[in-house]
């Protein structure tokens, strides 16, 4: 993708140079444009270093050549600004063409990105509102942040700028064809914890990036996502994901039904503990009192208990990793817990829980012939996504009331 990044007058244009950075990691090709103030701020030449492409500041620099401004206005797929200062965002809703990035801005008429930094009274007052409301009216124009946090004064508040995690996430989204647009879908993820004591747990290698890497991907195609996961996953600033934290199976089971009512779609994705100890300890059990043999007890099956319980009104869509037997065990959990599809993936020593890639299949009802497929899990969620856009929202549920 060719990206314009315009860079504003404000402390936060060191994030600017990590996001450049990322940018051209990702393998797209950056021209940064700074304002004045910026560059007193941060060197074009650090710039020119990250991307490899000459900066410009000013109306008659000439990063592209005579017309810089017209070319690079044409060239661009998509113009981000960070930081978006008060000062700038002046500019920029005035049409004033005061220098190379205004200049730019004005004679471009693809998607921009634009990351707001100020002090919290800047960001609040109804001037920077209304200029804000100006700017986005007629164009398309999408605004991340600003975040609360510790500002350059030292106060604490709204206008810190997103971080350039955040910004990159947008971009990726940008792009995404908006096939959910209006479904609210709910992601179970990671692992479970059963507590044999405050200090031991039962657990698994679970890390829950199969979760996220769905959230991610069913967010930018439009969807509202909630994710429950289990302790220690990474949460993501992701657009329209709602994170919740649980510890044990029936933490989890509680979690989902309380937004059961409120969803169209369950994708459990979660590595629920099976077990629990039946009688754990509220203390610590010291090494010499330790009783060898535990008595366990069933949890619950989430993804069954869903099944019986709301197949007729939602979506439902199960995991089944799998080291052995992998497509007869998933055809059987989808008939036996009256999933709509299930995903079938191989896991072992080296597949699975963590790993990048995927040894999986997609599996509906119908499907008799279906074969496991190395893929990465990206591919797989796109797939998932796809799936989801084929499937409409069952009667009764949320969607369509």
């Amino acid at each position: 993708m060719r990206i314009i990044l315009g860079v504003g007058g404000g402390i936060a244009a060191y994030k600017s140079c990590e996001l450049a950075s990322s940018l051209v990691k990702a393998g797209h090709d950056v021209f940064v444009v700074m304002t004045e103030t910026a560059a007193q701020f941060i060197g074009p030449l650090t710039f020119r270093a990250l991307t490899g492409n000459p900066v410009g500041i000013h109306a008659t620099d000439e990063p592209m050549g005579p017309l810089s401004h017209v070319k690079m206005a044409h060239w661009a797929d998509v113009i981000i600004v960070a930081p978006l200062t008060q000062n700038l965002l002046a500019r920029l809703s005035l049409g004033l063409s005061s220098d190379l990035l205004t200049l730019i801005f004005q004679g471009f008429s693809g998607p921009v990105l634009v990351a707001p930094a100020m002090e919290s009274e800047m960001w609040q007052s109804p001037q920077t509102q209304a200029r804000l409301q100006d700017l986005t009216r007629d164009r398309m124009i999408t605004v991340i942040g600003p975040n609360r946090g510790r500002l350059a004064s030292g106060l604490t508040g709204p206008g810190r700028m997103a971080e350039p995690e955040e910004i990159l996430e947008a971009l990726w989204a940008l792009f995404r064809p908006k096939t959910l647009q209006g479904r609210s879908i709910l992601i179970t993820t990671g692992p479970t914890w059963e507590h044999f004591d405050p200090v031991r747990i039962l657990t698994n290698p679970s890390t829950g990036t199969m979760g996220i890497v769905l959230a991610r991907e069913l967010s930018a195609r439009g969807s509202e996502v909630v994710v429950i996961h289990g302790p220690r996953v990474r949460e993501l600033a992701i657009n329209h994901v709602h994170y919740e934290e649980i510890v044990s199976a029936r933490d989890m089971l509680r979690a989902v039904e309380n937004h059961i009512g409120h969803i169209d779609t369950v994708i459990g994705a979660a590595a629920v503990s099976d077990f629990r100890p039946a009688y754990p300890h509220m203390q610590k059990q010291k090494k010499s009192q330790l009783d060898l043999t535990w008595i366990m007890e069933t949890n619950p099956d989430i993804m069954a208990e869903l099944g019986r319980k709301y197949r007729d009104t939602t979506i439902l869509i199960g995991f089944a990793a799998e080291t052995d037997n992998v497509l007869e065990s998933a055809r059987d959990k989808l008939r036996r817990k009256h999933l709509d599809a299930i995903i079938a993936n191989q896991v072992g020593t080296s597949r699975g829980f963590g790993d990048g890639e995927y040894k999986a299949a997609i599996i509906r009802p119908e499907d008799e012939h279906t074969t496991l497929q190395h893929m990465t899990k990206e591919q797989l969620a796109s797939q998932v996504a796809d799936l989801l856009s084929v499937l409409q929202p069952k009667k009764g549920s949320p969607t369509n009331v």
